[in-house]
């Protein structure tokens, strides 16, 4: 069987030490104030790398200082300071410091980081199994129940792709869109002969904990997309390995 991807405490280091699984994957969703992300985050961090420098950003690291600091109490995540009180005292521009600050600009944003357990390739298999059997990934053929998961479209910030293959963004067009879609699905209707092409599941009893499964964590899903449409959120989706 596949092992599961525990999202218990998901802000905790989740940047830093994903979640160990057997790929060793850690997927997480990160739920903004819409008009915030937009107006503030995008702006400051497309016109940091435009210029490389950080200057545009340092109001905004002042802004987030004392959540990014609340945060790391919380969590224990450790002494150090997190990059962006570093950037707001006059670090210089580094692309690779840039990238850490994106990262860190969004776990300190976020409105919400759900505890939502995983099973995409499961949810896939359900309902776009023709995507599932091809192995589709390029962001412009996927389905519906991938973009859930993967995004819509890359997260951009100016000209600069952030983490492109394993960062997704959904816009509140996006989160309308696949929140409608959601509450159409309906689990009661799968069954465990529609995961017969699933990979790595070969025996009817893992079938069946597969669809178990999937049926108990989708309600969470479809709720977490309902609750960034009902506020008024942007959802970014990102994989870490």
């Amino acid at each position: 069987m596949k092992a599961r991807l525990t999202t218990e405490n998901p802000k905790k280091n989740a940047r830093f030490n994903p979640v160990s699984t057997r790929l060793t994957v850690a997927h997480y969703f990160l739920l903004l104030d819409a008009a915030s992300f937009e107006n503030q985050v995008r702006p400051a961090l497309a016109a940091s790398w435009r210029q490389r420098r950080f200057e545009p950003c340092h109001a905004l690291c002042r802004m987030l200082l004392p959540a990014a600091r609340s945060y790391l109490e919380r969590y224990h995540a450790g002494p150090d300071e997190p990059l962006l009180s570093l950037v707001s005292q006059g670090l210089p521009f580094d692309r690779d410091y840039w990238r850490h600050l994106v990262s860190e600009m969004l776990l300190f944003s976020a409105v919400e980081i759900p505890e939502v357990q995983v099973c995409e390739d499961t949810l896939c298999c359900l309902l776009a199994p023709a995507n599932y059997r091809s192995g589709l990934t390029e962001r412009e053929h996927l389905a519906p129940i991938q973009q859930v998961h993967r995004g819509t479209r890359d997260l951009t910030f100016g000209t600069a792709i952030y983490r492109p293959e394993y960062a997704g963004y959904n816009n509140c067009a996006d989160v309308a869109r696949l929140a409608e879609y959601l509450t159409q699905v309906r689990p009661e209707r799968w069954t465990a002969a529609d995961l017969r092409d699933l990979r790595e599941v070969s025996t009817a009893e893992d079938r069946e904990e597969e669809l178990a499964f999937a049926r108990e964590w989708f309600p969470a899903l479809r709720a977490m997309y309902e609750r960034a449409w009902d506020r008024g959120e942007v959802i970014v989706q990102e994989r870490i390995y």
